[in-house]
């Protein structure tokens, strides 16, 4: 006598599966058709909101380009109402170099540390948040907080490494820890031979040299 192949078997104990727990199928399959509902829903907003912002975003950088700052920060901000953007973020940063560009450096520090706080640990825009951040601090004199950013951005590889060791060993340099500038342009000149750096270490060798030991 010939033996129910698998498919035979295995569809009997399906049908009897959902024979004694019809109720548990139907809870279950309508959570999968409601999470499949919502995970489209969630796309569907995404995709209204990108499609929006990137408008906005369009005519703000047509401001920006046209060096026309103050009235593109007011886009840019428009853009940061779509908060799940992509574009959003970048309101930040673009909102970052108009308020240097106008000098306003707290403004431009709190829009850097908005910037920074959207992006992904050691990313490209993380570093170039983390060099805008620097770069405004240290106009603004507070070279402490600026040294801590540039050695932030500096740990993460990529395009914006060397400008953040530079930026560190200025700002050293500025609060007068000669020791430590000349350490971060030695470490830099490594890798830069030939590099203008040289000229810097040479003044900062001889300040050193004539900076007396405390005892």
């Amino acid at each position: 006598m010939r033996q129910p192949d698998w498919f035979q078997v295995n569809t009997e104990k399906a049908y009897d599966f959902y024979q004694d727990n019809q109720v548990k199928v139907w809870i279950a399959v309508g959570v999968f058709v409601a999470i499949l509902l919502g995970v489209w829903a969630w796309q569907a907003f995404k995709d209204r909101q990108n499609a929006a912002a990137s408008e906005d975003f369009q005519r703000a950088t047509t401001l920006f380009q046209a060096q026309n700052y103050r009235d593109a920060i007011v886009a840019f901000h428009k853009v940061q109402e779509y908060r799940w953007s992509r574009y959003a973020p970048l309101a930040y940063l673009y909102e970052t170099n108009s308020y240097m560009a106008l000098n306003d450096m707290d403004r431009a520090i709190a829009a850097a540390q908005r910037f920074v706080s959207a992006t992904s640990p050691d990313s490209l825009y993380r570093q170039i948040g983390l060099v805008l951040l620097a770069t405004a601090e240290e106009r603004k004199k507070q070279c402490k907080q600026a040294i801590e950013h540039y050695a932030e951005a500096e740990k993460i590889n990529g395009p914006f490494k060397e400008k953040a060791t530079l930026g560190k060993a200025g700002c050293a340099e500025q609060l007068g820890d000669y020791k430590t500038a000349l350490a971060t342009y030695q470490d830099y000149i490594k890798d830069h031979p030939g590099s203008y750096v040289a000229l810097q270490i040479a003044e900062l060798e001889a300040k050193t040299a004539a900076t007396p030991a405390v005892k």
